[in-house]
């Protein structure tokens, strides 16, 4: 299926209704049947292709799934709660090596956190030399306490459904932008994702409106 580290070409027809990640599979349905079906057509595939898969290691029609230290439920799906806990424990990074750290790791649950690109601006500012006696690090320790707290709240996101509306709300500073993905379920609004990036410094000078 693939030459010099690229896709071939093919007539294949995608699978919907499935995550994937380098040779780890997920997917669901809103019934035993759906996700029977998805099961059929990925294993129709796996013949078609000739990918052999290992039926001790797959679970099958389970309530929950842990997924990429996500767990994913028929409500949707929520960060690990022992990684959470683990950012929520960190002391204050004392250095920039640390503070970096920290970013990534909160950087792999940031779709969880609301506007996580503009408290963490204040973090990726951080130099080695804020860090040495007299060092101004007070907005960075509002910023990395705020983001402790959300992580400690972050909620769980609803799986996005294709025939449901979008709600976007915007949100940008003089540092970052951010924005909420929703969607109603149950006469409420509820997240999808959370998405947001720091400004480059040529984009700092422009307009809100063109943020």
């Amino acid at each position: 299926m693939f030459t010099n580290g690229e896709a071939d070409a093919s007539t294949l027809t995608p699978v919907f209704e499935r995550r994937s990640f380098v040779d780890d599979i997920c997917f669901g349905g809103e019934s035993s049947e759906d996700c029977l079906g998805t099961l059929d057509r990925l294993l129709a595939r796996f013949e078609e292709c000739r990918i052999s898969i290992s039926f001790t290691k797959s679970i099958f029609v389970q309530s929950k799934v842990d997924f990429l230290s996500h767990e994913v439920t028929r409500a949707g799906i929520r960060a690990d709660p022992k990684k959470l806990k683990a950012i929520t424990e960190l002391s204050f990074p004392r250095s920039k090596k640390g503070m970096q750290s920290f970013l990534g790791a909160l950087n792999y649950y940031s779709r969880f956190i609301q506007d996580f690109a503009v408290y963490g601006a204040a973090l990726y500012q951080v130099k080695d030399e804020d860090f040495a006696a007299g060092g101004d690090l007070s907005a960075a320790r509002r910023s990395f306490a705020t983001l402790q707290r959300k992580v400690a709240d972050a909620p769980i996101l609803r799986h996005f459904s294709r025939d449901l509306p979008v709600h976007v709300t915007l949100f940008a500073n003089e540092r970052a932008v951010s924005s909420t993905l929703m969607q109603e379920h149950d006469g409420l609004m509820h997240p999808v994702r959370f998405c947001g990036r720091v400004l480059k410094d040529a984009e700092m000078n422009y307009h809100p409106a063109e943020k």
